[in-house]
């Protein structure tokens, strides 16, 4: 395809879009992912030929990867949409930006429109283009009939719609030239010195994106008002419409293809009896058979017992209860997608409560209880056998020992006397008191059945610290732990905006682990805390993100 045929597709615009989502997305009529990628590119092939591709990449240029700067001017494209159409664009964790970075992108488009605009173009082109090329890898696998997995045709059905957004962005680069320079007033200025003020006064160091969408959105109100400015610019309001339709339907497109989870077993009313195994029953959509889920039991909103992890095939069996569990009405099950497709949401769900409760004791308990309660017990007494013959031995083992053995001992005492002691004592004593053990506890790989990752390593120059913590991003209902070498210094805390100070002793002796403990995962997982580290008059900030498998981590040297 020529140049002129990629051109010619702007002027259809939305009305090609819009068609195959009406017919095959949403319209419910075809629910396989993979039928309907291949229907779609079968319909209109063009944009997925390898002719067209190439006349892209000339008429765009290379690929390129955007830097985080580059990507806060993606907040003009559509602020109004709120912040789940720009899930994508920042890296993982990436929950907030800088209040200064956000000041410096609404002084552009105050004082610069013309560069402002012309620099949205550019980074929405690259960011087009990288949409585009993902969706064009899978339809060329799909046109070469090559095996398509679901998690391929997902990525193609909601990154599509790059193709058009190329086109959009395109034409702001083209026209961005024509826009007026800016004329501010004094009391215009005054207007926006303020403005910047009160958003310095909210927010100290960073912002939620959330928040920064809606500064945005109050501060181009602001400057239509005043009619200065990127509301000036004619091409930048034909392109933001245009592009918030084309969000407002890769939204829909994006919901609609999301994973859904649904236990119905155990429910209201349930009862399950230890040590009775019990079971569990559910339901999903969009999630296929091979895709895994991990159960968990909670006590209110605390987890206290991994349930385990199962393929998705509606029915988990077998499953045994902690037997210390105490008896209750208070208990529920939850469930949550393992490696989701849409990594920025994953499909959960908690059942209603039910009641777990204790067998009678004077009950005969079923066959299968008997065989486990044998098998637990057989180990018992092997384990604390050599810790009584080891202690016990020198001074009375003659009633119960050969005599063969206490002549051997007594032969040793008479050589020796309290040499042998010492020398058996002090390897043993040494070996567990040795100082590479503490090295084992400060790299600490896992804590209750979760794994642990280090994001940083740090030094302080006095054991006695301070730490403030604070929910990173949205205030969720977050509620975490934090662990100092393995103990709790802050238990069940229900995270907000505002900081929480506690005060830490280190120890000098070895680098100690702080690491983060979800108790549950809010409403937007995974939870993430901001941690304020203060020594004196240094200080350092500190995101941990942790969900109900894993914890991320500091270690914390004190200098010598």
């Amino acid at each position: 395809m020529k140049k002129t045929a990629f051109l010619a597709f702007i002027t259809f615009g939305l009305g090609i879009l819009c068609l195959p989502l009406k017919t095959y997305g949403l319209g419910n009529t075809i629910e396989d992912p993979v039928v309907v990628a291949k229907k779609i590119i079968s319909d209109d092939p063009i944009p997925w030929t390898k002719t067209e591709y190439e006349v892209i990449l000339k008429t765009v240029g290379a690929k390129r990867t955007l830097t985080n700067i580059d990507k806060n001017y993606l907040l003009l494209q559509s602020p109004w949409l709120g912040v789940e159409y720009l899930q994508g664009v920042y890296g993982d964790g990436v929950n907030s930006i800088p209040v200064e970075q956000l000041l410096d992108l609404l002084n552009m488009a105050t004082n610069s429109p013309q560069q402002t605009s012309r620099k949205l173009a550019e980074v929405t082109l690259q960011h087009a283009l990288l949409e585009y090329d993902k969706a064009f890898n899978v339809a060329t696998n799909i046109s070469s009939n090559s095996a398509v997995s679901y998690e391929d045709a997902i990525s193609f059905l909601t990154r599509r719609f790059g193709y058009l957004k190329i086109s959009t962005a395109k034409k702001l680069l083209d026209e961005s030239s024509m826009a007026d320079n800016a004329v501010i007033d004094k009391k215009t200025n005054r207007r926006i010195a303020d403005h910047f003020k009160n958003i310095r006064k909210q927010y100290s160091e960073e912002i939620p994106i959330a928040s920064a969408l809606q500064e945005i959105k109050a501060f181009y109100t602001l400057l239509e008002e005043v009619v200065s400015g990127l509301a000036m610019v004619k091409p930048y309001t034909n392109f933001t419409q245009t592009i918030t339709e084309l969000n407002e339907v890769q939204l829909q497109e994006r919901k609609h293809w999301r994973s859904g989870l649904e236990i119905t077993f155990p429910t209201n009313g349930t009862v399950w009896t230890i040590p009775d195994p019990g079971s569990i029953e559910w339901t999903t959509s969009n999630l296929p058979p091979e895709k895994t889920i991990k159960f968990y039991l909670l006590k209110n909103n605390t987890v206290i017992q991994e349930l385990g992890t199962y393929k998705n095939t509606k029915l988990a069996g077998g499953i045994k209860l902690n037997k210390t569990l105490p008896n209750g009405n208070n208990y529920r099950i939850m469930g949550i997608e393992l490696f989701p497709t849409d990594k920025f949401y994953t499909a959960k769900f908690a059942t209603p409560y039910f009641t777990i409760n204790k067998r009678n004791p004077d009950a005969t308990p079923p066959p299968e209880l008997i065989a486990v309660v044998e098998e637990e017990v057989v180990p018992i007494p092997d384990e604390p056998k050599p810790l009584e013959i080891v202690e016990p031995a020198p001074p009375k083992e003659e009633p119960s020992a050969p005599e063969e053995e206490i002549i051997v001992e007594a032969e040793e005492v008479v050589e020796q006397e309290e040499t042998p002691v010492v020398e058996i004592v002090e390897p043993v004593v040494i070996k567990e008191e040795v100082p590479e053990k503490p090295v084992e506890i400060e790299k600490r790989t896992d804590f209750d059945g979760r794994t642990i990752t280090y994001v940083k390593e740090l030094e302080v120059n006095n054991k006695i610290i301070q730490i403030n913590l604070w929910d990173h991003g949205r205030q969720d209902g977050d509620i975490v732990s934090i662990y100092l070498n393995g103990f709790a210094i802050v238990s069940q805390y229900n995270l907000t905006y505002q900081k929480k100070g506690f005060e830490l002793k280190l120890d000098p002796t070895q680098a100690n682990d702080l690491f983060l403990y979800a108790h549950n995962l809010g409403k937007f997982p995974p939870n993430t805390v901001s941690i304020e580290i203060i020594d004196g008059d240094n200080s350092e900030n500190i995101i941990l993100n942790s969900d109900l498998s894993r914890c991320e981590a500091v270690l914390i040297n004190v200098k010598e």
